[in-house]
């Protein structure tokens, strides 16, 4: 079923389970446990959708184990695998607003906040943390969205910036999904902003992978910049589409935000000649910035959290406060809810079985 079918299958199920929704604030529900603040992570944690979320999933952890116990409430964590479903997201939300058992929500999921999840999440109304790129959110939800990764266009910025000159031959790679698709248009709308030639696009989708390697091996000698959008597990697995780095290959190839530690192992031979951004600080302290920000997420709502777990208030600190976290300092306003900053991007590399700052593009 295509994914527009599973959303409104999804909606369907909700309209007919759920009774008309109050505007009043939710009510603390009689089986939240007293003295706790109860977080719901939504993952991918099975499925094709990358990235896997077993790096988040454990950091997120351990924080809860340790720090999560000693603060006041304590932090409940609850993780769902929505095994790259967003019906079984938008579904999750929807108990979750029925059940009153979370008070907030982390979406670590590459996701399209399109107008079913706004509808879902200004329907729960609990503050929902994503770790992975959104655009600055819009509409009668967004005041419950806070974006913990950079911007979709400030990321197409610092790729475009790495090559070389503004004639150097930019060529897009897409894998077919929703997220390739939204970073292809971020990379493009660069392109055209700085007068530069109109990059070339290439699929590589499922159904196009047997000649892909065939039609691009012509572009991986001619100097130029291929970016390869959306999940690296597209790019990797099965037939490792991603060119080995040796003395013929002399594309610089850039990956997606959404590469983590676990891709980049993958590489192999192309590990030499491959880019993707990230964030500057987990990398000087040897971590990952989706777990790095996962993280960040959970130590924000907590620090967020009051005795009462009102939504409303938790809300309203997260806007108007700057925390201090792991993978990057974040500041929100009533205006801002993507809060960091472009100029902690930088570009990633594989070297030595870990993930470092990159060299400069040759």
């Amino acid at each position: 079923m295509t994914r527009a079918g599973l959303i409104a299958l999804a909606l369907v199920l909700v309209s007919c389970t759920a009774p008309p929704p109050s505007t009043a604030s939710p009510t603390p529900s009689p089986t939240h446990e007293p003295g706790t603040y109860a977080v719901t992570a939504l993952l991918d944690l099975s499925g094709s959708r990358g990235p896997r979320g077993e790096a988040q999933r454990s950091a997120m952890q351990q924080w809860a184990s340790s720090d999560g116990q000693r603060r006041t409430p304590r932090v409940k964590l609850r993780i769902v695998d929505v095994a790259g479903s967003d019906a079984k997201l938008l579904l999750e939300l929807k108990r979750a607003a029925d059940a009153g058992d979370t008070d907030a929500f982390v979406v670590g999921v590459p996701i399209i906040v399109d107008d079913a999840l706004a509808s879902a999440i200004a329907l729960v109304r609990r503050p929902v943390l994503f770790t992975l790129p959104i655009p600055e959110p819009t509409g009668e939800a967004a005041r419950w969205i806070f974006g913990l990764a950079p911007r979709p266009d400030a990321v197409a910025r610092v790729l475009v910036d790495a090559l070389p000159s503004r004639s150097t031959p930019g060529i897009i790679v897409t894998s077919g999904s929703l997220a390739s698709g939204r970073e292809e248009l971020a990379i493009g709308a660069v392109f055209r902003e700085d007068g530069r030639p109109r990059p070339f696009v290439m699929s590589a989708a499922p159904e196009q992978r047997d000649t892909f390697a065939q039609r691009f091996r012509p572009f991986a000698t001619t100097g130029s910049g291929v970016y390869f959008t959306g999940p690296a597990t597209s790019f990797l697995d099965p037939t490792r589409i991603v060119p080995a780095s040796d003395a013929t290959t002399t594309a610089l190839v850039f990956l997606s935000y959404l590469t983590d530690a676990n891709d980049a192992g993958r590489l192999g031979d192309a590990a030499p000649g491959a880019r993707w951004p990230g964030l500057r600080r987990p990398t000087t302290l040897a971590l990952g910035t989706h777990a790095a920000t996962a993280t960040d997420a959970l130590a924000m709502l907590a620090a967020s959290a009051d005795a009462v777990a009102d939504p409303e208030r938790s809300r309203a600190r997260i806007e108007s406060s700057t925390f201090a976290g792991i993978a990057t300092t974040y500041a929100f306003s009533a205006s801002r809810h993507t809060g960091v900053d472009p100029r902690e991007i930088v570009l990633l590399a594989w070297e030595n079985g870990r993930v470092v700052a990159a060299r400069p593009a040759r």
